[in-house]
């Protein structure tokens, strides 16, 4: 059994999906002063990119989970366009000859350290937000695709099991093939707990060694209210779960 904080209430059995994802590697490039204009306008330009993706994910949103769901992304919107970051960023091309993407890279693990050290737990929550942010501004930055492709298909219902959700990613699962969501990170909070809340999928976050003790493939039955979860369930666990759900329902 694993033990996590239960974020989105239901009860959900099916195989485990691990999903792995990794800031890209940035190569050492440095600029020359005559392209310093070229750089900032490439930093621009992968703004702009980000708003148009961060404003299809609020549409969406917006039709399956309402207008307080949707309101997630317009903050992750004026994250990308907060100018005093941009400022820096721009400063670090500027005075370090960095390139666009080195230089955004380094302001945002600045920032991300004093988040991580904050003692407002809010700043704490919003790191998933701030990492989905980076993500998708040095995908841009390097030709890659953002389109969350490298979460694959699927076609069977699956517990997804990461080290980190984004909201960007929860609000495109499909309910018929995600039964519950795992976590490593997150809180009651965060914004992808509260996606998965309006959305209707089950989901335990803060579940410490998760992807370490879960493999793919793994049978897992999790209790979004009680965080608990049960790897290779017995059938009277399962039938525990199952009564145990119609309990709940009824009530």
């Amino acid at each position: 059994m694993l033990r996590g904080v239960g974020v989105s209430p239901g009860v959900a059995l099916a195989p485990a999906l691990v999903v792995r994802w990794a800031f890209p590697e940035i190569p050492e490039r440095t600029i020359s002063p005559a392209e310093f204009d070229a750089e900032v306008a490439r930093l621009n330009d992968a703004v702009r990119a980000v708003v148009d993706q961060l404003d299809a994910l609020r549409l969406r949103t917006l039709h399956r989970a309402g207008p307080e769901a949707a309101g997630i992304f317009d903050a992750q919107i004026m994250m990308v366009q907060d100018a005093d970051f941009l400022a820096g960023v721009e400063s670090l091309i500027r005075k370090n000859l960095l390139s666009a993407e080195s230089a955004y890279e380094f302001k945002a693990l600045d920032l991300r350290n004093t988040w991580q050290n904050a003692r407002q737990s809010i700043l704490r929550d919003r790191l998933a937000d701030l990492n989905a942010i980076q993500l998708r501004m040095l995908l841009h930055l390097l030709g890659r695709p953002a389109d969350d492709a490298w979460l694959g298909e699927i076609h069977e219902p699956v517990v997804l099991v990461a080290h980190e959700l984004s909201p960007g990613l929860t609000v495109q699962l499909d309910r018929d093939h995600v039964a519950g969501l795992i976590s490593e990170e997150g809180t009651r909070t965060s914004h992808a707990a509260i996606l998965a809340h309006s959305l209707g999928i089950p989901a335990v976050m803060g579940v410490a060694g998760a992807l370490e003790r879960i493999a793919d493939g793994t049978s897992v039955l999790l209790d979004g209210q009680t965080g608990q979860i049960l790897l290779d369930p017995t059938p009277d666990e399962m039938e525990a779960a199952r009564l145990q759900a119609v309990r709940r329902h009824r009530l």
